[in-house]
């Protein structure tokens, strides 16, 4: 709305950078790059924070066995670091961008997080019922008004992807699903296993 103020929506579709442009009107050309480069930070420390997320997470799982390679993905270096999972993920992050397709990249990614994000309040709502006396350092407020709002909030941003760009959502959905054949074979492996021994 911010933006629309300032340019009119004919401008701002055939720019790629709405922002930078805006800040341009308002505080001139210094103001536009001033704010250039403030995205750039920004993107730059979103991106440090989604590889380390991304890394930890690959680790964990493979502490736990449940994906392929597991034993070269759970070593530390000598400082503690999972550098090996870090890798990997800094690699596969880097033959998604040689696509060269960063539009879908970002869509598909936005996609799939606020997915996990539904979950995880739907999470927090049934980890307050199964256990109800679990020690919690940190408690919602209001709750559970927000989980609530933070679940219809993200639900709609998920539907509203489906019915705009549903290829690019059926393409997040099936990635996401390949992920489920993998670990219930690593489940039913280490099942295995617990008979076994």
């Amino acid at each position: 709305v911010a933006y629309l103020w300032v340019l009119p929506a004919d401008q701002l579709m055939l720019t790629e950078t709405p922002a930078a442009d805006v800040s341009k009107v308002l505080f001139g050309a210094r103001g536009g790059q001033f704010v250039s480069i403030g995205i750039l930070i920004s993107v730059f420390g979103g991106l440090n924070g989604y590889v380390f997320t991304a890394a930890r997470s690959t680790f964990t799982l493979a502490q736990s066995d449940r994906i392929p390679f597991s034993n070269v993905l759970k070593k530390v270096n000598k400082n503690g670091v999972p550098s090996n999972a870090t890798w990997f993920v800094f690699i596969v992050s880097s033959l998604y961008c040689l696509t060269g397709k960063y539009d879908l990249l970002t869509d598909l990614s936005t996609f799939m997080v606020w997915n996990f994000y539904i979950l995880t309040f739907f999470g927090v709502i049934k980890l307050r019922k199964s256990h109800p006396d679990a020690e919690r350092p940190y408690k919602v407020p209001f709750y559970p008004v927000i989980p609530i709002i933070a679940i219809a909030g993200g639900a709609a941003v998920v539907i509203s992807t489906i019915i705009t760009q549903f290829t690019y959502a059926l393409a997040g959905i099936g990635i996401m699903l390949l992920g489920l054949p993998v670990y219930a074979y690593y489940e039913k492996k280490e099942k295995k296993e617990k008979l076994n021994s």
